[in-house]
């Protein structure tokens, strides 16, 4: 008799459609609330470090001196504070995701003569 309500739920089932998504063979849907990415204009910035002191996760490191803003991507909890604090409007939000992987990723973005690298540290396991 303790099988009655687990066959109950398989035969409702049957005649409904699946409330799972067929990926990978169907794309997935994208959440218009999800935010995704945050991108910075290097060129419009001005280095006021608003955003780096709205940032609730510090994972925007600001340097007047040498003209450069390091974003520590893992760190950064996608929040939209730095965008809505920035004067310029130079940070915007793109619905792109980061893939995530073994390496924790800093972006910095240095404003002379518009050269932008990429530095990878390796987590700490």
């Amino acid at each position: 008799m303790w099988l009655l309500p687990f066959f109950k739920t398989i035969f409702s089932s049957l005649g409904k459609k699946p409330s799972t998504y067929a990926f990978p063979y169907a794309p997935m849907q994208k959440d218009p609330l999800v935010r995704g990415r945050v991108d910075i204009d290097i060129d419009a910035c001005i280095f006021c470090n608003i955003c780096a002191r709205r940032c609730p996760a510090d994972a925007i490191i600001v340097s007047k001196e040498r003209r450069e803003l390091a974003i520590a991507r893992f760190q950064c909890i996608v929040c939209a504070a730095c965008v809505e604090a920035c004067p310029k409007k130079c940070i915007v939000m793109h619905p792109q995701l980061d893939a995530v992987s073994d390496v924790v990723s800093i972006d910095t973005l240095v404003a002379k003569a518009q050269s932008h690298t990429k530095e990878t540290v390796t987590a700490d396991a």
